[in-house]
């Protein structure tokens, strides 16, 4: 099975002629890498009244559902997590593969406390079954991405069966070893000082402690108090940036774009990780033109969801 994840950077918000090319790009390259779920990132209805805004957010899911040839709603209704603002996520999959009945959790600020939101379904992968979730973590406060980071534990370490959560987590990982501090790099690279220092951003208020260092309490709870596990690291992938790539991008080359197993997702059943990059098909834009942020590609085996520990 391939879980595909992609912050779109404002789909469906403009209708200028270039936003509309890179829509068609985005639709496109989801119809190519063919994956069996896709957790999507940043779909725009604007803020107005909610019932307006949740409606208009559902039909631009079942728009790129249509577009990318891929099912998108349980019982009529499209899964998709409303956020506060203007940023939407979903769930995406193709025909074949079952949502069971009553799994849908949707999250968002007004109910739950997150920032952009969260939808989560259980996936009938043909006998084994697997929680899926799509997730976009809040941009501005690392306090309120800690906060949002205790509902998707709340969303994917619920119940026997195990997990997978995909998307924009707006920060780096816990482990340092892995994810070093993009804004202190301890070498000399360009546009930095002689310590290998960034220059100072005022974005970087949004992603730094008091220290000035890398904020890293929203993975740490994600990794260590909630135990969920980075399928960069259980495939033995390189550190990728996600990143960093788009010309008004202020900040450092980062990887913020992860798939994370629950802490009952038996590791062996992650068998591949990667940041796709590139041009994905001849004539199609290359991916570093198509959103601000790289997609991320995890696989799984569906046999190897139960573990002989029982833990799936």
């Amino acid at each position: 099975m391939k879980a595909v994840s992609l912050n779109t950077l404002d789909l469906y918000g403009s209708e200028e002629p270039s936003a509309q090319e890179r829509f068609r790009a985005v639709e496109a390259f989801l119809r190519v890498v063919d994956a069996d779920v896709v957790a999507v990132q940043e779909i725009i209805a604007p803020e107005r009244d909610w019932q307006e805004k949740a409606e208009l957010a559902e039909r631009h899911v079942q728009q790129l559902a249509e577009a990318t040839g891929r099912r998108c709603t349980v019982d009529g209704v499209p899964a998709c997590g409303v956020g506060g603002g203007v940023h939407h996520t979903a769930l995406l999959w193709r025909d074949g593969i079952e949502v069971v009945p009553g799994t849908v959790t949707r999250l968002g600020r007004a109910e739950a406390g997150m920032w952009h939101s969260l939808v989560a379904a259980v996936f009938d992968l043909g006998g084994p079954t697997v929680r899926i979730a799509s997730v976009h973590l809040s941009p501005y406060s690392a306090t309120w991405r800690e906060l949002d980071a205790a509902q998707v534990l709340r969303a994917v370490n619920f119940g026997p069966t195990p997990g997978l959560v995909g998307g924009d987590f707006n920060g780096v990982g816990a482990d340092p070893a892995y994810d070093p501090d993009p804004y202190r790099l301890g070498l000399t690279a360009p546009g930095r000082d002689a310590d290998g220092v960034a220059p100072w951003h005022p974005v970087y208020a949004h992603a730094c402690g008091p220290d000035g260092a890398v904020d890293r309490r929203a993975a740490a709870l994600l990794e260590h108090s909630g135990r969920l596990q980075d399928c960069a690291r259980l495939a033995g992938a390189p550190w990728t940036a996600t990143v960093g790539h788009w010309p008004t991008d202020p900040h450092p080359p980062r990887r913020i774009d992860r798939w994370y197993g629950s802490w009952h997702l038996p590791p062996e059943a992650v068998t591949g990780f990667r940041v796709l990059d590139g041009r994905f098909a001849p004539g199609f834009l290359p991916l570093r033109e198509v959103s601000d942020h790289l997609p991320v590609e995890v696989t799984l085996d569906p046999a190897r969801l139960v573990s002989p520990g029982g833990r799936g």
